[in-house]
Formats: structure tokens, C-alpha cells, sequence
């Protein structure tokens, strides 16, 4: 688990100025703090720095072959690499190293981009080829490493973080406007595009070839949903649910340093814990983060799964001030406004645990691949209502959007719309309505092309609308949560892996008949059921919270959220030209005396503010927190 970072002079008469290529390589300390590295060859520049992970003396990067005509950096781990290293031995490749980073080399030279397919793992890496002067870059299957790039005065440059890019001289950081409103509806930027204009990630399953001047991406992996499901009964789906997972755990627990896991105490992370706990040979930590505040606080859930697992548990609670306190220096190391309250809890679970392991596996992913979320229910409710004529779903939706609601507004919201629209807007926290009525009217529609793409297909009827909801999750949502897995452990120098989203599991998952994933009105059923096999049941059946946050009462207390607030008055936020002042100010009044929760847009809004503030006017600093 690494930083990686390049240049690329499209001339290639044009050698790199080391001086950029240090300073981008040493923005991405907080990711490898034990070794860096860099190599230059005429027109490109690798940069590199290590979290020692496996081989922990041999690993050093940039790596190259065994004639010194391909080097990489690499960000990840490859967990079946000493399967492919013994066939890469077989047909004569030599290895230096016990590094998976040497086999991703060995397995380019063999079968080309095409060996990528090989890999389980998570990755994100650049290979320059010397003799073809040919640069390759690739991002895992999910998006669980980020790859960022930009393509400026016929250079490319890229990196794991995007701070790092913005440091190669004449590159700017710029609003791209075009996303402003995606982001503030759906707290996040989808496909290639980001909130930084020009800057551009890698997609998922993809790899960026530069070929001697021609450049291009290509799709090297990708999910369909199913013409027909797996013929399996309940039983023999939960049996091979167990049987996946237990797989993907024992295969991600490789490691020479000391792990653990995130436990929250729910099912997910129980689980995964569980299975780490019975397949580790050394005993296991766990780590879970909790308020002060009893109704939000989840820590005694967790401390009852580390009991029946005997792990060594380490439970951590944050206040509201040291909350608050946390953001501009995790906006600066996330790149980019959070995306969700629970960012913040990532952080400092992921520095509690940095002090006594150096990776941790967590439960990401189950929601969207075995249906978790309440909000799954939506298009259950709307499939039903699409049979009722049109005007009667908007007399419905007048009726409940009257109640000063979000929940039941967002549901009112979905009645009427299209199928199509039911599903692109599932994961909306904030309507378009709402939206444009903050923003001015020089600010352009976000049309979501990206979005629209992944699931505008003739296919999609009332019978399988959940499931478009839940693939569109997997397209879209995944890479937003883990974004900000991966850079808020990595700010701590920590790695973590999610077992849930090994691809083997996911291609299974996908094709998995949905009344075993959503059962009447009961979500995530077959992990529940595996969940009875080992696990209390209040660890199951228990409200799903998931790392919820009191943002609504924190807004209303300077101490804590409440002091950002004054952003959105003073007279550098009332200069710029993006949104309505007045009519941010009567959210500001409305959520501070209790007449409506407009907690959902503020978290947006603050983070948005704070982000503009640092990245683009440069008038905050962040500090340590």
C-alpha cells in the first residue's frame, strides 16, 4: 500500500525536471512513510513512496525486470500473486523479490494489459515500458485504489492523490461547475469527472495506455446483471456466501506486518471479523469508534462480537469539538469535500489502529452487493405504485411531501418519476428541486451523463428495478465510499482491505436471485442468515445505523459544526458567484430553530465551503488535528 505519482512529456525530447517529480513524490508521505523512490528515463518520471507491507526489505520502488526495460509503481496488494508467480517461474521469468509488485511486470511482459485479468486484488500502478516508450496505467476492478490524472501542455500527470497533481507547475486548481450540482444532490461526483476541473479519474476496471503518441482507455473488467440468476435454494446460497467470504478473508489476511479489523459491532464488519478471528495466526485487533452521546454510541455492540471472538478490542470516542476540529485537514487529505459524516470516524478509528497494526479489513461493500440499504425498499414501494395512474402518484406525492419529513419527502419525491429516474436518483440525499434553488443561474446542469449511461437499458421494468438500483451502486456509490476508505486510512499510513468486494465475490453476488438478498421488507437477508450461524443476535436484527453521525445537533452548537456555519455570511462566500446567499441564510434559520432537518444540504454546503477554501482560494491552511 503505497503513494504513487508520474510525469509524462508526450515530446519525448523533453526529459522531467526531478525538482517537480520530488515535490509530488514527497505531498504523499502520510501513504509511505517507510521508503521512496524515483526513476527518470528521457520523457517519463515515476514517483514513489512505501507502506512496507510485504517483503518488507526487498519491496523498493520503482521496481523494474530482470534487463531493466519495465518499471512500475504500484499501489496495492495482489493476493493471489504466489499462484501466478509460480506459473510466471514456469515459463522462465526471474524474480528478485517476494513482492507482488514484481509479478504485476512479469505477468505485463507475458500476455500484455490482458494479464491484468489475472490479478485479485486491489491495485492502482503506472508501467513505462523503455523500448516501446509506451506508459500503461490500471485501476482494480471496484475502484478501491483512486488513479487521478490530468493531461496538460502535452504532458500526463497522475497520482494517487490529487494534491500532488496540483503541484507540477502551470496546473491550476479550478471549480469544475459542471459538477456542482451532482455533487450537492448526491454528495459526490460520479464516472471519470471530479469537483477539479480538468482533473479526471481513472474508472474503474480500466487501464490508460500512451503508445508512442496515440493515446486511449479500455474496459478490462465489468458487471452485468443476469438474464438468469443462479439456480440455487436458500440454503445452498447461504452455504456458498459463507464459503466466498471465509475465502476472500483468508486470502486478504496475507500480510508480514501485524492486522486487524474496523467493528462497528453490525453484521457486516462482525463478520468479517469473525472469519479473521478463525483463520489469523496471531491474535487479532479490532478497533471501533463511538460518541459520547449513549443514543449514538454503537461501542458496546462491538465490544460483545471482540468477546465471543476473543479479539483484543480498542474502542475510541470523539466529541463534537474534536469533530469539527478534524475537517479542513481531512478535506485537504480526502482532496476533496467528505462525502459522508462518517469520514471523519474513518479518520481517527484508522489512527487509533495505526498504533498498534499496519492493515486492517473492513465490511465495505455488503450493502450495495446483498441490498442493506432501508432506501432499497424505495423502488420495491414505487413498482407497486407505477401501476396506479399518473395524477393519483402526484396526489400522493403532494400529501406526503406536506409532512416536515425528509425521509417521507424523498419518498414522495420518487412517486411520480419514471423508472429510470427512480433509479438514478435513489442515492440522492438532496432533491434537484433543492438544489437549483440554492444555486445562481450562472451555474450549469450537471445532465449525469455518466450515471444515465449505467443504466438507461430497454431491459429495466418494474420487475427488476431494485436490482438496476443496487448495479447502479456498484457502478457509482462503491467508488465513492471507497475514496474515502482509502484516503482517510492512508492519511494514517494505514491500509485497509474489504473482503466483501474481492470481484469473485461480487460476480457471485450479482448473479444471486434477490429474495435471497432483500426478503419482503427485510434487507440483506442472506447475510442475516449467515449472521445467525455466528454471530449474537442483536448484532443482526439491531436498527441498521451505519457509522451515523449527529450532524443535526452539532449544527446547532459552535463548539462543534455549528461554527462553520458563519462561512456562509461573511463576504468572501457572498462575492463568489455560485450561489444564493439569501436563500442558504433560510436553511441556516430553519434548521437553527428546529422548523425543518436541512442537515443533509448543510453537511454539503460546509464541506463544499471549506474545500473552495483551501484547494481553490488557498485562504485556509489546514492544520494537524
Amino acid at each position: 500500500m503505497c503513494g504513487i505519482c508520474g510525469i509524462l512529456n508526450f515530446d519525448i525530447d523533453k526529459t522531467i525536471d526531478k525538482s517537480v517529480l520530488k515535490k509530488m513524490t514527497e505531498v504523499l508521505f502520510h501513504r509511505g512513510p517507510d521508503d521512496e523512490g524515483m526513476f527518470i528515463y528521457c520523457n517519463c518520471g515515476l514517483g514513489f513512496r512505501r507502506l512496507s507491507i510485504i517483503d518488507l526489505d526487498g519491496g523498493h520502488q520503482p521496481m523494474c525486470n530482470e534487463r531493466g526495460n519495465i518499471w512500475i509503481v504500484f499501489n496495492g496488494e495482489i493476493y493471489n500473486h504466489a499462484d501466478l508467480k509460480m506459473e510466471l517461474l514456469s515459463r522462465g521469468h526471474q524474480y528478485k523479490t517476494r513482492c507482488d509488485t514484481e509479478t504485476i511486470i512479469h505477468l505485463y511482459e507475458e500476455h500484455g494489459i490482458d494479464g491484468f485479468k489475472k490479478m485479485n486484488g486491489m491495485f492502482a500502478f503506472a508501467i513505462w515500458d523503455v523500448q516501446k516508450k509506451k506508459l500503461v496505467m490500471a485501476r482494480d476492478r471496484l475502484g478501491i485504489k483512486p488513479l487521478h490524472y490530468t493531461i496538460f501542455n502535452d504532458s500526463l500527470i497522475f497520482a494517487s492523490e490529487i494534491k500532488s497533481i496540483l503541484l507540477f507547475p502551470g496546473v491550476k486548481a479550478e471549480l469544475n461547475d459542471e459538477s456542482l450540482e451532482e455533487f450537492l444532490a448526491f454528495r459526490y461526483v460520479s464516472g471519470e469527472k471530479s469537483l477539479f476541473k480538468n482533473i479526471l479519474d481513472l474508472l474503474p476496471g480500466h487501464v490508460f495506455v500512451w503508445d508512442y503518441g496515440e493515446k486511449y482507455t479500455k474496459k478490462f473488467w465489468d458487471i452485468h446483471l443476469p438474464e438468469h440468476h443462479l439456480d440455487i435454494d436458500e440454503k445452498t446460497a447461504i452455504n456458498q456466501l459463507e464459503e466466498r467470504l471465509r475465502n476472500s478473508v483468508k486470502l486478504q489476511l496475507m500480510s508480514d506486518v501485524p492486522l486487524g479489523t474496523f467493528l462497528s459491532g453490525g453484521v457486516d464488519s462482525s463478520l468479517i471479523s469473525a472469519f479473521a478471528s478463525q483463520l489469523s495466526n496471531s491474535e487479532l485487533h479490532t478497533f471501533s469508534v463511538g460518541f459520547y452521546e449513549k443514543e449514538w454510541d454503537e461501542t458496546k455492540y462491538a465490544k460483545r462480537i471482540s468477546q465471543k471472538y476473543n479479539t483484543n478490542h480498542h474502542p475510541i470516542r470523539i466529541d463534537r469539538s474534536l469533530y469539527a476540529d478534524s475537517l479542513p485537514r481531512l478535506i485537504w487529505y480526502h482532496d476533496s469535500p467528505l462525502y459522508h459524516p462518517s469520514t471523519v470516524l474513518i479518520y481517527h478509528v484508522s489512527k487509533l489502529a495505526r498504533q498498534y497494526v499496519k492493515v486492517v479489513l473492513t465490511g465495505e461493500g455488503a450493502d450495495e452487493l446483498f441490498g442493506g440499504y432501508p432506501r432499497y425498499l424505495i423502488p420495491k414501494v414505487c413498482s407497486h405504485l407505477h401501476s396506479l395512474p399518473k395524477f393519483s402518484r402526484y396526489l400522493l406525492k403532494e400529501l406526503i411531501t406536506k409532512f416536515p419529513n425528509r425521509k417521507l419527502n424523498k419518498l414522495g419525491y420518487f412517486m411520480p418519476l419514471p423508472l429510470l429516474e427512480v433509479v438514478l436518483y435513489n442515492s440522492l440525499y438532496n432533491t434537484p428541486k433543492l438544489i437549483r434553488s440554492l444555486l445562481s443561474e450562472d451555474v450549469p446542469y450537471s445532465f449525469l451523463e455518466y450515471r444515465i449511461s449505467i443504466v438507461a437499458d430497454p431491459k429495466l421494468t418494474k420487475k427488476n428495478l431494485i436490482e438496476y438500483t443496487m448495479y447502479s451502486d456498484l457502478k457509482n456509490y462503491i467508488p465513492s465510499l471507497l475514496h474515502r476508505q482509502d484516503k482517510m486510512s492512508m492519511a494514517t499510513s494505514l491500509e485497509s482491505r474489504v473482503p466483501f468486494l474481492d470481484h469473485t465475490l461480487v460476480e457471485w453476488g450479482v448473479n444471486v436471485p434477490l429474495k435471497y438478498k432483500i426478503r419482503a421488507m427485510e434487507n440483506k437477508y442472506i447475510v442475516k442468515r449467515l449472521g445467525e450461524k455466528m454471530l449474537p443476535r442483536e448484532a443482526i436484527y439491531r436498527q441498521k445505523v451505519g457509522f451515523s453521525v449527529p450532524v443535526s445537533d452539532w449544527l446547532k452548537d459552535k463548539s462543534g459544526l455549528g461554527r462553520y456555519l458563519e462561512l456562509f455570511s461573511d463576504k468572501s462566500f457572498k462575492l463568489r458567484s455560485y450561489f444564493e446567499s439569501v436563500r442558504i441564510q433560510q436553511l441556516i434559520d430553519e434548521h437553527l430553530t428546529g422548523k425543518y432537518n436541512h442537515c443533509e444540504i448543510l453537511w454539503n454546503l460546509i464541506n463544499f465551503e471549506l474545500w473552495y477554501r483551501i484547494f481553490i482560494e488557498k485562504s485556509i491552511t489546514p492544520s494537524e488535528k
